[in-house]
């Protein structure tokens, strides 16, 4: 009989019961009650300084930054963009929370987009004011010039310049107009294999969401939780915020430019408890650890996601913080980002195992007509759950093709083993077809990575002209390490069928990454085709 996680459990059902019906901004108030003087967020803004925001003042600065938007035309289903980096992060937030109470969308971009993708999301999310800084306002005047630009520089007051909370609140509440089902973000899919969707989130998936990862991740009103994500990702307004403020927790948003040591030693004075990245960039951190006395004694848990983290480096954090443990998190856009587990206890012995369902929330693995697959076969990843997306913004067709009867087509190929765990295999499009036989690419990458001085690797589909497709492979050695390919020819073979086991080679500096450090196949396909 398959087990498929398709019940629900719950890690906190009064809690669960307590955000039915509600907005983000009837949370807010509800922390800013309970927990007054308890951090609420930790952000850098762009004028170079680190504000530190308890619930309570959270609260007020919301109903300030909401009222100044108002008074500068932002109406209950407006799109509001944010074109800023993690340098003004804090004014996003306070941007995005002050949109929340007036029923506005907040759709932020990428700064780090081209040209072409930047008018492309524009043109889709058709945004009525954008924030940003002078320094961007030249080119979104170019791509997008019927928007209302929100400056952050220049003189308060203006209706173009951004309603800092101190000098825009009046007396007085604007009325509750938002509902629990109003949209309120768009959020931009990665675009590693196409042009970006808008994933349209409401109050209630952004809440549930926030559940769902609390509860995955353990986090309660005594933790602070940090974590390097771009504002641009699903990662700060969705995962981050919401994971810590339905928790009652604070949270610490790093700023763009920190590097390893400054993240760490951020780390120390924010007394952060539990911090959460994904695998690349992480690696990289605890590499620096050692290096200069940090104190991160108060760290009781790491979690990451975006990749599977190699054994080795599991081991690593293991040594290095053995007082802190660990825990796998699998999730998309669409689910909120909300998904799947793996918890500590299960680390490291299932190492590249993404676990069980989180609270809340439904997996299961399924053939190509929805039906529920056999223990040990694989299958599509379908989630269900209140955090689920309500669908993508001004695009029915591509979302009648991946929201189907209640459960997102995840487009990623699991299985479920014999403990009832489950397991990523691949993308459905990183599958490569080599003469007829199917090879997941994950699979092949993970016993690349058990070759020692691998500091990444990454399996592709380059064309063949007799099989149609062969495999390639890119791998990156770590620091002070020469990598020998016919030993890590040999060590394939050892653990791969013949068939499995990459013919072409490629030692590369790096390896292209979208900024959550995902690897970008497509561009790596086209890089290495082109070596061809």
């Amino acid at each position: 009989m398959a087990r498929n996680m398709a019940r629900t459990h719950h890690d906190d059902l009064n809690r669960f019961n307590e955000l039915q019906g509600l907005t983000i901004p009837d949370l807010l108030r509800e922390r800013a009650r309970q927990y007054p003087f308890n951090l609420a967020l930790s952000a850098q803004s762009f004028r170079g300084h680190r504000d530190r925001i308890t619930f309570a003042q959270l609260e007020i600065r919301m109903e300030a930054v909401a009222q100044g938007l108002a008074r500068r035309g932002v109406r209950k289903g407006d799109r509001v963009a944010l074109f800023l980096s993690n340098d003004a992060v804090r004014e996003c937030i306070l941007t995005a929370v002050g949109c929340y109470r007036l029923a506005a969308i907040v759709a932020p971009m990428n700064v780090r987009a081209s040209d072409e993708e930047l008018g492309h999301a524009l043109g889709l999310v058709q945004p009525s004011h954008i924030v940003t800084m002078q320094s961007g306002a030249e080119r979104i005047g170019r791509l997008y010039p019927t928007a209302q630009l929100i400056l952050l520089e220049g003189k308060q007051g203006e209706d173009g310049t951004w309603p800092e909370p101190e000098r825009e609140f009046r007396q007085g509440l604007l009325p509750d107009v938002a509902a629990s089902e109003d949209p309120s973000v768009l959020l931009l899919t990665s675009g590693t294999t196409a042009r970006s969707k808008a994933v349209t989130h409401c109050h209630r998936s952004q809440l549930y969401t926030g559940y769902a990862i609390g509860g995955a991740i353990g986090l309660t009103d005594r933790d602070t939780y940090q974590g390097a994500w771009p504002i641009y990702t699903s990662s700060v307004l969705n995962l981050a915020c919401m994971a810590a403020w339905v928790s009652g927790a604070g949270v610490v948003l790093e700023g763009a430019s920190l590097n390893n040591a400054e993240r760490l030693r951020l780390i120390e004075t924010e007394g952060t408890t539990v911090y959460h990245g994904v695998t690349a960039p992480l690696h990289f951190m605890i590499e620096e650890y050692p290096n200069d006395g940090y104190d991160l004694r108060r760290v009781r848990r790491i979690g990451y996601g975006g990749a599977a983290m190699p054994r080795e480096i599991i081991e690593k954090f293991s040594k290095r913080l053995p007082w802190a443990d660990q825990v796998h998190i699998w999730a998309m856009t669409e689910t909120g980002p909300a998904g799947s587990y793996l918890p500590p206890w299960f680390l490291p012995r299932k190492a590249g195992c993404i676990g069980i369902a989180q609270p809340g929330c439904a997996v299961q693995v399924v053939d190509d007509h929805g039906k529920p697959v056999a223990d040990g076969e694989p299958g599509e990843i379908a989630f269900a759950g209140p955090s689920a997306a309500l669908g993508y913004w001004r695009d029915p067709e591509a979302t009648d093709q991946t929201f189907v009867d209640g459960w997102i087509r995840t487009g990623d190929i699991g299985m479920i083993d014999d403990e009832g765990h489950m397991h990523f295999l691949d993308r459905k499009k990183d599958i490569i077809n080599r003469g007829g036989l199917k090879i997941a690419s994950a699979a092949v990458e993970d016993v690349i990575y058990r070759f020692p001085g691998v500091a990444e690797a990454a399996v592709i589909a380059v064309p063949h002209p007799g099989l149609g497709e062969d495999i390639a492979a890119c791998v990156v050695a770590a620091p002070g390490t020469t990598l020998d390919l016919d030993k890590i020819r040999a060590h394939c073979a050892r653990y791969l069928a013949d068939y499995e086991t990459p013919r072409k080679w490629h030692v590369l500096d790096a390896l292209p990454k979208n900024p959550m450090g995902k690897i970008l196949k497509r561009d790596l396909r086209q890089q290495i085709i082109e070596r061809m």
